[in-house]
């Protein structure tokens, strides 16, 4: 349950989970063509070795060679799935490379990063599961009493037997910044149909009760009866 009013929480498949973890994975890397960008930009010994972008001692080098960097990412999102001629012949490398230097080498990759980050937001797209699952947050979202319980209890019925996944998005106070928690949820479908069956056998057994207690009640002998009366 969302502790205060502002999280927010979503359960999703393992589609949304391996997006999620993609993200983050591109995120840490613009941030170290970022410190890459500016650190570059103010070592004067690489100048040799490094492409000029702007005339000496601009204080805006930083962010132009990070900006350029950025170009060379929206080009491989451009060319749909990061193989083609955007990083044909290691032209992609040589272009980072010479943009931020040898100590570039983890960015090499991205062009496989992001085929990674399309291929996944594709099946999402293509996900049944994860498409009904958005369907609800949205009416519960819209109906404006979001209750997570009742939420997690219809995604359940819609998971199809899938291992499902709950992600929470907390803003963290004093900042712009949030944190995002993650928690496997396994294959909720079964934990609802356990407890339906759970919630049937009580009512059988409950039914089975009351019928022995009708029955014992009345299996009354003649003699019995007799013997309560002269009692009486």
């Amino acid at each position: 349950e969302p502790e205060r009013a502002d999280d927010q929480m979503i359960i999703g498949t393992q589609c949304l989970y391996l997006f999620f973890r993609l993200h983050q994975v591109l995120i840490r890397r613009l941030n170290i063509a970022k410190k890459l960008a500016i650190a570059v930009s103010k070592d004067t010994a690489l100048g040799r070795h490094i492409e000029k972008l702007t005339f000496e001692g601009d204080p805006d080098e930083g962010k132009k060679r990070y900006e350029a960097f950025l170009g060379l990412v929206y080009a491989l999102i451009d060319a749909g799935t990061g193989s083609s001629e955007a990083s044909e012949g290691g032209k992609y490398e040589d272009r980072v490379r010479s943009l931020l230097g040898n100590n570039a080498y983890e960015l090499t990759t991205m062009d496989k990063l992001i085929s990674h980050v399309l291929k996944h937001l594709q099946n999402m797209a293509n996900d049944d599961t994860m498409q009904n699952t958005i369907e609800i947050y949205r009416r519960h979202e819209l109906a404006g009493n979001f209750k997570p319980s009742a939420f997690r209890e219809e995604a359940a019925l819609m998971s199809e037997g899938e291992n499902m996944f709950a992600f929470q998005i907390c803003n963290m106070p004093k900042t712009d910044q949030k944190i995002a928690h993650c928690e496997f949820l396994g294959r909720i479908a079964e934990d609802v149909e356990e407890d339906d069956d759970a919630a049937l056998e009580n009512h059988e057994d409950h039914k089975r009760g009351v019928e022995d207690m009708v029955i014992d009640d009345g299996d009354v002998s003649p003699q019995s009866a007799k013997r309560s009366r002269r009692t009486a």
